[in-house]
């Protein structure tokens, strides 16, 4: 990548205009031991040059290495650091003229609470700074809380002091919900679809799209890897009296897609050399990899095929409508979809099941396929525990020790058979191995 990276190549940096207060203690006090000051200078240079409409105008990156006066090297490497501790993602595309051109997601640092029930986090930090120094911070960071010896507690309830009416609070739920929809994803990755081409040559046709169907297309795009000048061809096809008839166009994107036997994207090479964090299979590694690179349809078809079966109409239109929510990037929705048909060896997606995982991985703000893998494992670990303390049977024990457990509101999917860890990774080895030989051919 620092070969292809020139002073001339063009960026793009999407994310918040401004921290608050607690995260800027983040990165300073939190972060940086972990990632140094010249990863530290490289964020904040980058979140600088954000407009309050959060993106930045196309820039040069000659003006950002004047900025934080370093080589492009010590650049690259300090975006490696950002990006591998999940401050930052990066997406490029060739532009015919323009040639490399990147675009930045910056994400928000974690509030230092969320950055000591990390432990992974708190390893890392205590790692460079020492257990003493590790020790202070968290007292620093610590809520304080009234000593409550002594003291009786006077406050008023909510029902006490506001008016609360229970059928008009339902009533407006739904609207209540699309508010919360609209604030989650102002947390979204970067956009990796230049909508501003694509629109300008849409007027070239003379063709409009109606209100909402920029987020419909948005999620057609990350789902089967469409880049702008196909889909412009997708929305002449489809278009009728002047504007693109969104139906039609993912009918049309829907049949041709599953009629082509197009080879999977093998992964690009600089995936290879993003570090992962983590106690990690050979095969997990690979499946991490993969779902970085694989579009959600395509990585969906290669599951089915490799157990034999193949995707529905119901399928493509669960995973379309979850990436037109925004809460994860591909790749966890990659894994989410790996979660369910091959850990969980369901032999189709359920709607509420997948919905009520989604929520649960979105609360907890997973955005990484290896933090998805992580989580899985964590609740995995919290159901042994559990079992051992209650009267089960040798057998009910054996039978019970690798099913996920998720919060109690969440539905249970059509009952499978679980299938033995043996066989999942055997079958993730050989899904990697799928993808990996398609993408060679």
């Amino acid at each position: 990548m620092t070969s292809e990276l020139k002073p001339t190549t063009i960026y793009t940096v999407y994310g918040s205009p401004q921290l608050d207060e607690s995260r800027q203690q983040a990165l300073l006090f939190l972060y940086q031991p972990i990632i140094g000051g010249e990863a530290l200078s490289l964020y904040l240079n980058l979140s600088g040059d954000i407009t309050a409409e959060g993106k930045s105008p196309q820039l040069m990156h000659a003006d950002l290495l004047a900025a934080i006066d370093n080589g492009l090297a010590a650049m690259v490497k300090a975006r490696e650091r950002l990006e591998g501790i999940g401050l930052m993602t990066t997406y490029q595309k060739e532009d015919a003229e323009l040639g490399v051109v990147l675009y930045y997601q910056l994400m928000n640092p974690l509030a230092p609470a969320a950055f000591f029930q990390d432990a992974l986090m708190c390893y890392l930090l205590m790692e460079k700074i020492g257990e003493r120094r590790f020790q202070r911070l968290v007292d620093r960071f610590r809520p304080k809380a009234v000593p409550t010896d002594g003291l009786t507690n006077i406050t008023k309830r909510f029902r006490d002091v506001y008016r609360f009416e229970e059928a008009r609070f339902e009533a407006n739920a739904e609207l209540f919900d699309d508010t919360h929809d609209k604030f989650i994803a102002t947390e979204s990755p970067a956009a990796t679809f230049d909508w501003s081409f694509f629109k300008q040559q849409l007027k070239k046709f003379s063709l409009t799209l109606a209100e909402g169907d920029q987020e419909k297309i948005d999620a057609l795009h990350q789902m089967y890897g469409i880049d702008e000048m196909e889909m412009l061809d997708f929305a002449v096809k489809s278009s009728e009296r002047n504007q693109v008839q969104l139906g039609y166009l993912r009918n049309l994107i829907v049949k041709t897609k599953q009629a082509k036997t197009a080879p999977v994207e093998a992964p690009l090479e600089s995936s290879t050399a993003t570090t992962i964090s983590g106690d990690f299979s050979k095969a997990e590694l690979e499946i991490i990899r993969q779902s970085e690179t694989i579009p959600p349809i395509k990585y969906l078809q290669a599951i089915k095929q490799q157990k034999g079966g193949y995707e529905t109409n119901q399928e493509i239109r669960l995973i379309e409508d979850l990436l037109s929510r925004h809460l994860f990037p591909n790749s966890v929705v990659n894994i989410l979809i790996n979660y369910i048909l091959v850990i969980q060896n369901q032999a189709v997606i359920n709607q509420n099941y997948m919905n009520a995982i989604a929520n649960d991985w979105a609360q907890r703000k997973i955005q990484r396929p290896e933090e998805a893998i992580v989580h899985v494992r964590q609740a995995d670990q919290k159901l042994v525990k559990k079992n051992t303390t209650g009267r089960r049977s040798p057998a009910a024990r054996k039978n019970y020790g690798r099913k996920e457990t998720l919060p109690s509101h969440i539905k249970e999917p059509p009952k499978e058979k679980r299938i033995s860890p043996e066989k999942e990774a055997e079958l993730n080895r050989k899904l990697a191995e799928y993808l990996n030989k398609e993408g060679e051919s």
